[in-house]
């Protein structure tokens, strides 16, 4: 790989091996859409959602607003979205 600047570097990197996590967020959506309880109890279950949505989280999480004046409450409104996205 012969490059110019170190931006140029990263993104051939991302071309050439960004595509994995998007194979691994489609994974993990699918086990999220395949949860189901079935003959486990409820404590049991829970945690086999939770590891669940907890790597769909690490793989696909939401963006979210940094800058220090936002006053959209986008952060809050986003959390909240997750969180009804769990419940259905």
């Amino acid at each position: 790989m012969f490059c110019d600047k170190a931006c140029d570097v990263w993104t051939e990197l991302e071309e050439g091996y960004g595509q994995s996590d998007k194979a691994r967020l489609f994974q993990a959506q699918r086990e999220v859409s395949c949860v189901t309880q079935g003959d486990l109890d409820i404590a049991s279950y829970f945690n086999k959602a939770k590891k669940v949505w907890d790597e769909l989280t690490a793989v696909g999480g939401l963006p979210t607003c940094d800058c220090s004046k936002c006053e959209c409450e986008v952060n809050a409104k986003l959390d909240r979205y997750a969180q009804e996205q769990k419940i259905i």
